[in-house]
């Protein structure tokens, strides 16, 4: 049983939206390793019921970030042959242990793939604050491909402002505006890149507003690139709805009359036709490969269903 303080900690994970995906699926690793590491293995059966729980756990406190997801589900995989409770230990941290180095591989490969695919000094659009656009736009300019950047503020929380600063500290020049100005600013872009919180058949999990922001790309015909390792593909049978909760209404205005009805919603879900190209650590996928490696992931049996 995990104890108060990692309940606690779950908890904190659970109310975190102002981090991106990467560092989200970092805070649920380090919450998984040690539940793990602190538990001690009796009985095969109730041990593998207790790490099943506890993986449900993490999956519901963020729900739309595939990466945690798949972080809990392909380490119950890795384990399900196992026939010792203290097996079904070991080779989960053994997991767990790899799993930090090749997720972050796969997201150097990622930003490497995309500084070479995208224009050198391109005008960039990008939404919302995705660690992993961060991590590309900073390495084009260590590589004298220094792009000009075209970002909203990102309400309710306004990491859109965060992300701004983040990137003039890199000498990066950045204009910043209300999100709405996006649509008026579109012309101006050469691509709209965007990070993911999922990816699956049903689409791109992302930001509320990037739906309308591709739509918007598509009719100036401008590129709509999206950068997501396959760590954050989901099984086609994963409940997309589950991960699209509304958060808290006090984030947009206090709610002072029962007329109005405040609704915080965080995220939308983009077709994946919107999409020109995704971007992995596999390379440029288009629609017809990324719906090959999409096919490819299959759901632990534990985790279907509420």
């Amino acid at each position: 049983m995990p104890s108060p303080r990692w309940q606690n900690r779950l908890e904190q994970l659970r109310r975190d939206n102002r981090s991106g995906a990467e560092e989200i699926a970092g805070h649920a690793l380090h919450l998984l390793s040690d539940a793990i590491a602190d538990s001690v293995p009796g009985s095969v059966g109730p041990y593998r019921k207790w790490l099943l729980r506890t993986c449900r756990q993490l999956v519901s406190a963020q729900p739309s970030v595939g990466v945690v997801f798949r972080l809990v589900n392909d380490m119950l995989w890795a384990v399900d042959n196992a026939t010792s409770a203290q097996q079904i230990r070991q080779q989960a941290i053994d997991f767990l242990q790899e799993y930090r180095g090749r997720a972050e591989l796969a997201l150097e490969t990622l930003t490497e793939n995309a500084v070479s695919y995208l224009p050198k000094s391109p005008v960039v659009m990008t939404y919302s604050r995705s660690s992993t656009v961060l991590r590309i736009l900073a390495r084009m300019a260590e590589m004298k491909r220094k792009p000009n950047v075209l970002c909203g503020e990102g309400r309710p929380l306004l990491e859109g402002q965060t992300l701004a600063s983040e990137l003039s500290w890199l000498g990066i020049d950045v204009t910043i505006g209300i999100d709405i100005a996006l649509f008026s600013w579109m012309s101006q872009a050469d691509l709209l890149l965007i990070g993911a919180d999922s990816l699956s058949a049903a689409g791109l999990v992302s930001k509320i507003g990037t739906t309308a922001l591709m739509h918007a790309a598509a009719e100036w015909d401008i590129p709509r690139i999206v950068v997501c390792s396959s760590y954050k593909f989901l099984p086609n049978d994963y409940v997309i709805a589950q991960a699209l909760r509304p958060r808290d209404p006090e984030e947009i205005m206090p709610v002072s009359s029962e007329n109005i009805v405040v609704k915080n919603e965080y995220h939308d879900v983009t077709p994946l036709e919107m999409i020109s190209t995704v971007i992995t650590e596999r390379g440029p996928l288009r629609h017809e490969e990324l719906m090959e490696h999409l096919a490819q992931v299959r759901t632990y049996p534990g985790l279907r269903g509420k």
